[in-house]
């Protein structure tokens, strides 16, 4: 070999060839394992917003109206179910809650903390 690679390559020899080919091999190998975890995790995430958007959506359709802080909890669903590219009818769904006439919003007083936190939450987001 000429030049500067082939010098390198001279001095490092046989065993630095195999380690430098083990190492690339591990590491791809590491990749491709992240790679196929990372994909199971994307499809469990959107089987449980999948299921989620559905069980929600189809009580709140059956009912005839919804909430405000239903809504709100259906469309924090409906934007992660999107972005992991759900599908259409999860749309269908969402749409037809955002029909749905908004009914009376009490505070139940068991809750009132986490809808302070959630009023605090949406105002940082509209700001």
């Amino acid at each position: 070999m000429h030049g500067t690679l082939g010098e390198l390559f001279d001095e490092i020899g046989w065993a630095g060839g195999i380690i430098v080919a083990l190492t690339g091999t591990t590491i791809y190998g590491w990749i491709k394992l992240w790679t196929s975890q990372f994909k199971l995790l994307k499809s469990a995430s959107l089987a449980t917003l999948h299921s989620q958007l559905y069980e929600k959506g189809g009580k709140y359709i059956k009912r005839g109206e919804i909430t405000l802080s239903e809504l709100d909890d259906l469309e924090y669903t409906w934007n992660a179910y999107h972005g992991l590219k759900g599908n259409g009818t999860g749309e269908k769904i969402y749409q037809k809650c955002r029909d749905l006439p908004i009914m009376d919003y009490q505070t139940n007083s068991d809750w009132q903390e986490v809808e302070e936190v959630a009023a605090e939450h949406e105002a940082k987001r509209n700001a």
